[in-house]
């Protein structure tokens, strides 16, 4: 299983109705139905402000998990709706736009450590860096590690990290706030807007 992350920010002022298209729409196929395994199994999409994350676990690169997601009729429907509140147009409708939004939204996972099985309840936690401190913030989070049967994963895309957390309890919280207050000029709990199961793999 590979866990990605892709991040886009959207207009300011349309927050709630972004979310609300985020949230609404029906579950895509997982694809590959001939395989052992899909190719989509989870799918969470967190916001904070106007910042977009979505976390996929997918068993395939991320290029062909956008070429499949792309050609659902239902996320062509999302993907219109969307394009008016974006910061940045994107096209997926091709290999060329896809390619582009891949290039300029996929998050480098920095630490990946599972200590569960099973899909756990998911929070997350936004870190906007002071300049060039993103790498650092990533570092000391990743050297943190999760909690006994959690599970923790930190994405950076140059001074923007991403720390997501598994557990069972749910827990809502900012990691290391104190610590990383001298290198962070923002520092906050996402919102979860989606968390879906696609393929169902345990």
């Amino acid at each position: 299983m590979n866990r990605y992350a892709l991040t886009f920010p959207v207009r300011p002022g349309s927050e709630a109705t972004v979310a609300e298209i985020l949230s609404g729409y029906a579950a895509p196929p997982a694809g590959r139905p001939e395989a052992a395994l899909p190719l989509l199994d989870r799918t969470s999409v967190f916001m904070a402000g106007t910042v977009v994350v979505r976390v996929v676990d997918i068993t395939c690169p991320p290029a062909e998990a956008i070429r499949h997601l792309a050609g659902q009729p239902q996320i062509r429907a999302v993907e219109e709706q969307l394009r008016p509140y974006l910061a940045e147009d994107r096209d997926l409708s091709d290999a060329a736009g896809r390619r582009r939004f891949l290039a300029t939204s996929v998050m480098r996972v920095v630490a990946n450590r599972n200590g569960h099985t099973g899909h756990l309840p998911r929070t997350a936690a936004l870190y906007q860096t002071l300049p060039r401190q993103g790498r650092e913030v990533a570092r000391l989070l990743a050297a943190e590690g999760p909690a006994p049967g959690c599970g923790a994963t930190v994405f950076r895309r140059r001074d923007m990290v991403v720390h997501l957390l598994e557990s069972p309890d749910g827990m809502i919280a900012v990691p290391l706030a104190g610590l990383l207050a001298p290198l962070v000029r923002l520092a906050r709990p996402m919102t979860l807007v989606t968390d879906r199961v696609v393929g169902a793999m345990a």
